[in-house]
């Protein structure tokens, strides 16, 4: 296999999935937040134009949201891992640098995140102030009064967050409850240097670890310390970017025209488990990546996908924002609906026009300043860029 040299602009089409993928989650949560939902569709089906009911079927394809946070942690494995696997091919023996490594993460995740808990709290505010129904979890929508009702904001709270410790010992702070995925970000961050120590010089070791530390988390249910547990589940779909790199750098001898179909064979294997659901789908998107790797091998510039770059620009901060933002759209709605969601998924499409307009105002101050110009070429998931 012909070891390419990594060019920057080969690599911008990552830039357009993970501002597909913010997209998908954030209109997603639109559909469930600003719109009554199918059940109440059944319902009231007879108040449906044809028009409602287009957009109706055209926003159900948006209801995978959870899937698509996996392809988010497959992109920030790839990322993370290019750069490194590029300096071992070069030397295996090369000095990792910590404090560099750790700076960066640092530098790149706190700022919005901070900013977004700020948000949470004073949209949370404004919102139970205008209907404190949906914080209190007491409206007729299940869906809402499970996620959303009765959001902490305790100092207790906002501190757990910060460190990351959230739903295991303290809650998800306020109502921006896709913040879930964050976490597991960084405890991979945390994790990844411990594991190129050991695959400097062979990938396989590191892999094979995590690999029977997945297994252990599904078939011993007593950790003594549950986050661990957890973070070792998900961390083997992260690890899956980590492959690809490896493979795109040429440190894994192996052609992706061979690797997507071996990926797309694993994930239609375990599909049948529901245990391993989340693997499943992490395989597929690895799938769906290799192909884009493998164009992108032959020369092809994925213009479509390069073109929408200005989403992926502020795709972390839309990702870490938009929630608490459609959670207050969606208690004005109800307050002025006699405590009800419209019928007409039409507001979904404003819902959305906000929390894309909010992400780009706000990237101002919690992106910009804290990436170098040169650095969003090799940017990806909802928090990762490679610099």
């Amino acid at each position: 296999m012909m070891v390419m040299e990594v060019k920057k602009n080969n690599l911008l089409f990552l830039d357009g999935l993970r501002g597909i993928a913010a997209f998908y989650v954030m209109t997603g949560h639109a559909r469930w937040l600003l719109w009554e939902g199918h059940d109440f569709y059944l319902v009231n089906h007879a108040k449906y134009s044809l028009v409602d009911k287009v957009l109706m079927y055209f926003f159900s394809m948006f209801k995978f949201g959870h899937e698509f946070v996996l392809f988010f942690f497959v992109l920030s494995g790839f990322v993370i891992h290019l750069k490194y696997a590029k300096k071992l091919k070069q030397n295996s023996s090369f000095s990792f640098d910590k404090r560099e490594y750790f700076y960066k993460r640092i530098k790149r995740i706190y700022p919005p995140f901070i900013f977004a808990l700020l948000l949470t709290a004073l949209m949370d505010y404004a919102g139970n102030k205008i209907n404190p129904a949906i914080y209190a979890g007491n409206t007729p929508y299940f869906l809402i009064n499970r996620d959303i009702g009765h959001p902490s904001h305790a100092v207790k709270t906002f501190i757990g967050n910060i460190f990351f410790l959230y739903r295991q010992y303290v809650p998800t702070f306020g109502t921006n409850g896709p913040s879930w995925s964050l976490k597991y970000e960084w405890w991979f961050y945390l994790f990844y240097p411990v594991f190129l120590f050991f695959g400097k010089r062979n990938i396989v070791y590191p892999t094979i670890a995590l690999i029977v530390l997945y297994c252990l988390t599904i078939f011993l249910p007593n950790w003594p310390l549950d986050i661990v547990r957890e973070i070792f589940n998900g961390m083997l779909a992260w690890w899956l970017g980590v492959l690809l790199a490896e493979i795109f750098m040429g440190r894994i001898n192996l052609p992706f025209k061979y690797v997507i179909p071996a990926c797309l064979a694993l994930s239609f294997g375990l599909a049948f488990k529901p245990i391993f659901h989340d693997l499943s789908i992490a395989l597929l998107f690895s799938a769906i990546l290799s192909l884009f790797l493998l164009l992108t091998e032959r020369g092809n510039r994925l213009r479509l996908l390069v073109g929408l770059k200005p989403i992926g620009d502020i795709s972390y901060t839309l990702y870490i924002t938009h929630f608490p933002i459609l959670v207050f759209c969606s208690s004005l709605l109800m307050k002025h609906n006699n405590g009800m969601l419209p019928t007409k998924s039409f507001f979904i499409i404003p819902g959305v026009a906000i929390c894309l307009i909010a992400a780009y105002c706000f990237s101002f101050i919690t992106e910009r300043p804290f990436v170098r110009k040169n650095a969003g070429k090799l940017v990806v998931a909802p928090v990762e860029n490679s610099n």
